[in-house]
């Protein structure tokens, strides 16, 4: 196979399957983001909380129906809904690059590693674009 010389920049823009975290999913796995068909870049994660006590969301990339665990992300207390900012998921989880790339059809996947609060809630947008 030859390599590609020309640039490849995302095609589509994508928002994902932006989830809602609540006290009664416990520590359920769900799926945030459904890769494109020919791959997707995740340029951010924008992770909220109301909830009053830190919350922390572990991600996973899912290929071929195995769950493979990128990282931890840790939201402080009210992150996004009060003084404090929300948090950009992406900077933890790819530092050195700044985005995710998953492969085509890939599933990027998160859950609260502990059970949330009762009636608080924790928000999770991803954004990016299909190759």
């Amino acid at each position: 196979m030859a390599a590609n010389t020309n640039p490849i920049f995302e095609e589509v823009v994508t928002c994902g399957s932006p989830q809602t975290f609540a006290s009664g999913d416990t520590t359920t796995k769900k799926t945030v983001l459904t890769a494109g068909a020919d791959g997707t870049r995740v340029d951010s994660i924008m992770c909220s909380t109301d909830d009053t006590v830190t919350v922390n969301l572990a991600f996973y990339i899912s290929i071929s129906g195995t769950d493979y665990y990128i990282g931890n992300v840790n939201l402080p207390i009210g992150a996004g809904f009060t003084t404090v900012p929300r948090i950009d998921a992406v900077s933890t989880l790819a530092p050195l690059l700044g985005y995710l790339v998953l492969p085509a059809s890939a599933l990027l996947k998160c859950n609260c590693v502990a059970t949330m609060t009762a009636a608080k809630t924790t928000y999770v947008v991803p954004m990016g674009g299909d190759f």
